[in-house]
Order: structure tokens, then C-alpha cells, then sequence
């Protein structure tokens, strides 16, 4: 279960593009082979496509995988980049908030259906605040790591401080 917790972005864009793949292969072997198409599954694959993309790009944001331009990072001196990147976290934080926000307030106002299928738009566009979402818990997790790296050097500090003073004691 921790597997499909832990891979729940990279599964879902997975199956949505192999989706999207054998649609469009068999549309292709029956329009060429047989003369005619499966009327619902250019709908299917569009779809699929849609979902593997916004399930990609929260996958690649969970691992920090998203092109960033880290100039600004690289000038810091070593004990102002943590500080720098929570600053930067929490404005992404605010950022994946504000378009879940907004896609919630799209994916409610879906009101339309797919010509051939008739799906749901609602069901479309609920990817986009399903993974906004997502990329929010992501973020908070950054937050998390960071705060627990900012405190780790003055623990270790603290701790080292502490054993030198035990072993001062102990000596005399």
C-alpha cells in the first residue's frame, strides 16, 4: 500500500498514457485495416493525454525535477540558501493554493459533457484541482525538510557543545 501511496502521481500518468497509446494504435489499425474508427476513443485519448500531463507535472514537482534558475541560490553563503529556499516554498505554497483554488472554482462550474461520450467536463477538469492540490501537500513537505535541515545544524551544535561540556567535567 506505502508503494501506491508513495507512486500515486507517477501510477495515474502511467495508466493514462498507456490509455492514450493503445487508443490511438487500435484507431489506427482499424481505420486503415478495417475501414473505420472507434467513434468515443479520439474523446478517451484526448482525455488520457490531459490527465497524464497534469499527473506528470505533479509527479515532477514531487521530485524536483522542474527546471529552475538557481543564480540567486548559488551566490547565497551556505546558511542563508535554507532560509532562501523556505522563502521561495512558501511563495509556491501560496501559488499551488491560489490555482487549486481557482480549478475548484472551474471544475464546479463544468456544467458541459463530451459530444460522443458525454462525459462530464467536471470529471476533465477536476485533474487540474486534484493535482494543484497535490503539489501543495508537495510543497508543504519541502517546507517541512527544510525547517527540520535549518534546526538540524544548531541541534548538532547543541549536542556537541553539551558532550564537550560533559567531558570538561569529567576530566576534572
Amino acid at each position: 500500500m506505502g508503494f501506491l501511496f508513495k507512486n500515486f502521481e507517477e501510477i495515474l500518468a502511467s495508466v493514462a498514457i498507456s490509455i492514450t497509446i493503445m487508443m490511438v494504435i487500435i484507431n489506427v489499425i482499424l481505420r486503415y485495416g478495417f475501414g473505420f474508427v472507434v467513434p468515443w476513443s479520439e474523446e478517451l485519448a484526448v482525455i488520457c493525454f490531459i490527465w497524464s500531463v497534469y499527473f506528470g507535472i505533479s509527479s515532477c514537482y514531487k521530485h524536483k525535477l522542474h527546471m529552475g534558475v538557481d543564480v540567486i541560490i548559488a551566490l547565497l553563503p551556505e546558511k542563508a540558501k535554507i532560509p532562501f529556499n523556505l522563502v521561495i516554498s512558501f511563495f509556491l505554497l501560496a501559488i499551488n493554493l491560489i490555482l487549486a483554488y481557482l480549478s475548484y472554482d472551474y471544475m464546479m462550474l463544468s456544467n458541459k459533457v463530451t459530444p460522443v461520450m458525454g462525459m462530464s467536463y467536471f470529471t476533465i477538469n477536476g485533474v487540474l484541482f486534484l493535482c494543484f492540490s497535490l503539489m501543495s501537500i508537495h510543497t508543504v513537505n519541502f517546507i517541512f525538510k527544510d525547517i527540520k535541515q535549518l534546526r538540524q545544524p544548531k541541534q548538532s551544535a547543541q549536542t556537541k557543545q553539551s558532550s564537550d561540556a560533559s567531558s570538561s567535567q569529567s576530566d576534572i
